[in-house]
């Protein structure tokens, strides 16, 4: 209800409806929907208790779109190209925020039934092991559709366009994190040929994966 309210006021404040106008618009969105996801997931896909650990991730970015976002506003092109980047580059860190949820879930379960702890009731049910990993290895082969999708459109933007990233664009932290992300959420969808890899490695990684993606969304914000 909150990030409704704040989207509809930014909306009015700014005479246009249409979404990811600016910063603000795009970190709302991004919280809303990981926020929306994570509640349906709860109760449809039966991964446990989820939304317990989307919330703080839904809080980071509403700070974060308090504090620069409607501060150091951006205003992108209307063209389809453009429309194509922007829906690949926020849905896509959404999907993994949720991969990253069901990653800490598994940890944390699995340290749980190792040590023989039962979970604290209050904070409800984390599933079982073999639905979180299904679910997380799931979330991370959408997320990483939508983030090539992102990527190489914006890297067609950036050669075919002169942009602010300057010549020496690859050397640009944003790319160099964006890109970083790439190739480990790669490697954790080439797990399933290595056994090995499965499980706690995965999670680590979704959600190493996912800090990355956060950190590149603050650095986009700082350099406009």
């Amino acid at each position: 209800m909150f990030c409704a309210a704040a989207l509809t006021a930014h909306s009015i404040a700014r005479d246009n409806w249409l979404p990811l106008r600016d910063n603000f618009d795009a970190l709302v969105w991004l919280a809303t929907i990981i926020g929306a996801a994570s509640l349906y997931l709860q109760r449809r896909a039966s991964v446990g208790r989820i939304e317990w650990v989307a919330s703080p991730v839904v809080v980071v970015l509403l700070v974060c779109a308090a504090s620069f976002g409607s501060s150091r506003p951006h205003e992108y092109t209307n063209t389809l190209w453009a429309w194509t980047h922007r829906i690949g580059v926020f849905a896509g860190p959404a999907v993994f925020a949720l991969a990253a949820c069901t990653g800490v879930m598994y940890l944390v379960l699995r340290r749980k039934l190792r040590s023989k702890v039962a979970l604290d009731p209050g904070s409800g049910s984390f599933g079982n092991l073999e639905r979180l990993e299904r679910f997380n290895f799931r979330a991370i082969r959408i997320g990483f559709v939508l983030l090539s999708v992102g990527i190489f459109t914006g890297l067609g933007n950036v050669l075919q366009h002169e942009t602010k990233l300057g010549q020496h664009w690859f050397w640009q932290p944003k790319v160099l994190l964006s890109s970083a992300a790439f190739v480990l959420y790669a490697v954790v969808l080439h797990s399933p040929i290595n056994p090995a890899f499965n499980g706690k490695k995965n999670a680590i990684c979704s959600i190493a994966g996912f800090l990355l993606l956060l950190a590149t969304i603050v650095v986009v914000q700082q350099m406009e």
